[in-house]
């Protein structure tokens, strides 16, 4: 009976992690479903740095290095922010913007969806891509995701929930990056491939149900 309980135990166990491996892989390999409206590759060809800008709030530092070249996740270039932060640094207190993010149509109605990949030296590490007004009141739709990891590079794939407010030609894009550095209050902040859509649906994510029930 012990060797029965076991093996079942064991059969489940496996159950479990090829289900879990079929949902990733299958969530994974799905298309997105929207429009690309934003694509920055940070490669020296395309990268036009009159469409970015640094906003630094009380006393807080930033400068863009620019790209490095072959140090990318793929092999290519990614963009490069050096920060020099207080202990009292807030998020909004380093945005790193585009004022170039076209005015879609639906662009209140829908989620959007932003991908792209990051490195820091120092973590932990919030960034927050934000997608806003470019007049007053500013409002916008945001995510805020934690790097746990220093020098790795990580994918971040993330859904910013549709905000009504967003009727402005252009449309801002920005990051936040306002976070305390190491013991010498510096940071660097790597960035590439970053990617802007516009969802055409509610569902954003698929679920255990759906994929049962397909």
């Amino acid at each position: 009976m012990k060797h029965l309980d076991s093996l079942i135990l064991k059969l489940s166990a496996c159950f479990v992690m090829l289900f879990c491996g079929v949902l990733s892989f299958h969530a994974a390999a799905q298309d997105i479903n929207g429009e690309l409206i934003l694509y920055v590759p940070f490669e020296e060809d395309s990268y036009d740095a009159s469409q970015w800008y640094l906003v630094q709030n009380n006393d807080n530092q930033a400068d863009i290095l620019g790209l490095t070249y072959e140090e990318g996740p793929e092999g290519g270039s990614a963009m490069v922010i050096y920060t020099l932060t207080l202990p009292t640094v807030a998020l909004n207190n380093i945005q790193y913007t585009n004022e170039t993010l076209p005015l879609p149509e639906g662009a209140g109605q829908y989620p959007w969806r932003v991908t792209f990949w990051i490195q820091v030296k120092v973590a932990p590490f919030i960034i927050r891509p934000i997608i806003a007004m470019s007049a007053d009141p500013w409002t916008g739709t945001s995510f805020d995701y934690t790097i746990e990891t220093a020098d790795v590079w990580e994918f971040v794939d993330v859904t910013l929930d549709a905000e009504s407010a967003l009727n402005t030609d252009p449309l801002l894009f920005i990051f936040h990056m306002g976070n305390p550095g190491d013991e010498y209050d510096e940071n660097e902040i790597w960035l590439d491939e970053l990617k802007v859509y516009l969802l055409n649906e509610e569902q954003t994510s698929i679920t255990d149900w759906m994929l049962l029930n397909e």
